[in-house]
């Protein structure tokens, strides 16, 4: 042991110099703070003054305001009657706090591409942790930039914040904040100017300490902790050192459904569907990020349509070959939505997924074209069923049983994969006598012999057989005789 202690390998480089493990695992976290969350849940993206509203002491208080109706100095907190003398043509709506749990959990599912932790315990925000997928989205600016144009094709105005703990990173998200925190030294001085506010707390507590005189952050930082934690509550101290990541503040990741619904409510009643699409559109935008986000493919999709006074209208969709375009099924729904006739106005909508697949690149050969794969057939199929309906195409299919006749059958056009046999699927109603000579019989022979155990027995030896103008002829002769002939199929 003392020999193996001593001796040294001249030849080997020196080791490096270990990192700090403990820097290298610390995480970041990435605030998205959706400030309109309340109204862009709603789907309240009129021109018209709205106003999300929320009780409060036993008085309805606005909780979001539209662009139109800020502009006429309504804001948050306010009074509604206040609110409604500011701007007489205010429209209230009260707020749907399901409706934003939803839109918080559509927007999670879109960002499961940038990070597979993901937490909703924050209010109106989603919290990332992004510490490992900052080198493959190109740095934390870059990142941020990335995720913030994924929420804004999705309608959402959001703010983000970057720190190193998910409190710090909310603040900064709240504040609007986009300078990122990339060391937890940093969060106190970088924290200590915004107002105590914005840490949550109660309006009761934020007028007691500022009549104390504290009215940021770094006010509270330099009080004594004691102090703070007897008159104003520990609350506030578990809140301040979440912020400065002297306390761990645990939280729940975000789990994607295994299958895709979601959900959309109309802001009035419609029986215009030209109103309606747009929002067909955002939810199919929101399957295709599923989807994507799991590297999958639906063979289908339905569409509920509600109706306040009717039972819901239903929209079952199907494709031959599964896909994931929000376009290539838009498509497709607006052929049927064109042809449907409502039975009352529309309130919300419902969509499904129906028949997930992992998804595969389409198969090619080196010599064949790309598009010689039948992809614009199966996309032109598609386009007639959801035209005519999903009964109106009928494709021959094999079955299985050896007896020609019984092979045969005319199944509702689905599968995008040609079915491939020496046979051919175009068979007479029954065997005719063949009277032609102008043939030449080809010597390959498929002899059947079955059907014996049902009395529907068959021996015959058949052929393939050309006549003068080109076409394949399916023929065939009693096995063991020199019979007539007896024409049974054509081959395409």
């Amino acid at each position: 042991m003392a020999l193996a202690r001593a001796y040294h390998f001249p030849s080997l480089p020196a080791e490096p110099p270990c990192e700090d493990s403990a820097a290298v695992a610390a995480p970041l976290w990435l605030a998205l703070h959706f400030p309109a969350l309340a109204l862009e849940a709603l789907g309240a993206a009129a021109p018209e003054p709205l106003a999300v509203t929320d009780a409060a002491g036993g008085r309805l208080r606005v909780h979001g305001a539209s662009a139109a109706a800020a502009a006429q100095g309504v804001v948050p907190g306010m009074v509604l009657a206040e609110a409604q003398a500011l701007c007489p043509k205010l429209a209230p709506v009260n707020r749907d706090p399901e409706a934003e749990r939803r839109a918080l959990s559509r927007l999670a599912e879109r960002c499961l591409r940038f990070t597979p932790w993901i937490s909703l315990d924050f209010p109106a925000t989603l919290q990332l942790e992004v510490r490992g997928s900052l080198r493959l989205f190109g740095g934390a600016e870059a990142l941020a930039e990335k995720v913030r144009q994924a929420c804004a094709a999705d309608g959402h105005a959001v703010q983000c914040g970057l720190a190193p703990t998910p409190a710090a990173a909310w603040l900064l998200a709240r504040a609007g904040c986009p300078a990122p925190v990339l060391e937890a030294g940093a969060l106190r001085s970088v924290l200590g100017d915004l107002p105590i506010a914005a840490l949550g707390i109660d309006d009761k507590l934020t007028g007691r300490l500022a009549r104390a005189g504290l009215r940021v952050l770094r006010d509270l930082w330099r009080m004594p902790r004691d102090g703070l934690a007897r008159r104003y509550g520990r609350d506030l101290l578990r809140r301040l050192d979440e912020a400065a990541g002297s306390r761990p503040q645990p939280l729940r990741q975000f789990h994607a459904p295994p299958r895709f619904r979601a959900e959309r409510e109309l802001a009035m009643e419609t029986e215009d569907l030209t109103r309606v699409f747009p929002l067909v559109e955002a939810l199919l935008a929101e399957f295709e990020a599923f989807l994507r986000s799991r590297d999958a493919v639906a063979a289908g999709l339905e569409l509920e349509l509600r109706h306040a006074r009717a039972a819901p209208t239903r929209v079952c969709l199907g494709l031959r070959r599964a896909g994931r375009e929000a376009g290539q099924f838009a498509a497709l729904l607006r052929e049927r939505l064109d042809r449907l006739a409502l039975p009352g106005p529309v309130r919300g909508m419902l969509l499904r997924s129906a028949g997930l697949q992992p998804f595969t690149l389409p198969r090619t050969d080196l010599f064949t074209p790309e598009t010689a794969g039948g992809e614009g057939w199966d996309e032109l199929l598609d386009r007639l069923q959801a035209r005519l309906g999903p009964q109106a195409l009928r494709q021959p299919v094999l079955r299985a049983d050896h007896r020609p006749e019984r092979t045969e059958s005319g199944n509702a056009s689905r599968s995008g994969e040609t079915a491939r046999s020496p046979r051919p699927l175009w068979l007479l109603p029954r065997p005719r006598l063949l009277s032609r000579r102008d043939i030449r019989i080809l010597p390959e022979c498929e002899r059947i012999e079955t059907g014996w155990w049902d009395g529907g027995p068959v021996r015959r030896d058949y052929h393939v057989a050309v006549d003068g103008a080109g076409a394949r002829l399916w023929i065939y002769r009693d096995t063991g005789t020199a019979g007539p002939w007896h024409w049974h199929g054509l081959f395409g």
